[in-house]
């Protein structure tokens, strides 16, 4: 939060190895460590216990109900508003849409866009083929199926399938951040809140790693993109007291984050 920034678009999931290789957007990238190896890590070691009353953060990554609401000046959960029940997550058009909202509601604060994607479930041709093929749980309302680890592991879905589906999922989000770009006025940093694991090996463990949540913290994890557009405008930018904040359905709150595998 103390660098010079007054748009932060973060990727959810987003490893550099990946984006330094699909990423057409014009800029200075470098690689940087994340403060999480998941997101309610990166949520908490930057986020939490600190007054930043002059940003607005927009968010599809449901941790962002734990946050205390005298944390920002607002915070629009898009999970609550804007969530896909078909696919399971926040279409990043969507957020797209939301963040163009609230810059031009909140003109004179900093943003934090947080869109979901690459996290699963992804989307794009090749996850949209996994799903006609196997029978996967966590989208929309379905509890049952096995999840899409578990589909690698027993070999119903192949190392090859999943990467891909990984890179058109961040393709795709790359695009939505692209056409955010040219809407947003002032300085953006593109980044991530942690990387993936692809179903790497990691020593002495001979088995394959995937996600984030296996209990491991690898380079893979921790190496995130940090991608700065410089501007010639920049905003004007003031802290004023929150916004209140709504009530959540913990309920609901929990369903999305089975959705997204957290559960």
């Amino acid at each position: 939060m103390e660098a010079d920034w007054d748009n932060l678009l973060v990727l959810d999931a987003c490893r550099y190895d990946y984006f330094e290789e699909l990423n057409t957007l014009p800029g200075e990238l470098r690689r940087e460590v994340s403060k999480g190896k998941k997101s309610w890590d990166f949520i908490r070691h930057n986020f939490v216990g600190r007054e930043l009353h002059d940003t607005v953060y927009v968010t599809a990554n449901p941790f962002s109900t734990d946050i205390e609401d005298d944390t920002f000046h607002d915070i629009d959960h898009l999970h609550m508003n804007r969530w896909d029940d078909e696919i399971g997550t926040v279409q990043p058009e969507d957020v797209v849409d939301a963040a163009v909202e609230a810059n031009e509601t909140y003109p004179d604060k900093r943003l934090v866009v947080h869109f979901m994607q690459p996290h699963r479930p992804y989307i794009g041709e090749m996850a949209n083929e996994l799903r006609r093929r196997v029978d996967l749980q966590g989208y929309g309302d379905h509890d049952d199926g096995i999840q899409i680890w578990g589909a690698v592991k027993q070999r119903e879905v192949s190392v090859d399938e999943i990467r891909t589906a990984y890179r058109q999922s961040l393709q795709l989000v790359l695009e939505s951040v692209e056409g955010l770009l040219e809407e947003l006025d002032g300085k953006s940093v593109v980044t991530a809140d942690h990387g993936e694991m692809l179903g790497e090996r990691v020593l002495p463990v001979t088995t394959r790693v995937w996600g984030h949540m296996e209990g491991f913290s690898t380079p893979t994890l921790r190496e995130v993109p940090w991608l700065t557009i410089e501007a010639e405008a920049r905003r004007d930018v003031v802290a004023e007291e929150p916004v209140a904040q709504s009530s959540f359905d913990e309920d609901a709150v929990s369903d999305r984050l089975s959705a997204l595998g957290y559960r």
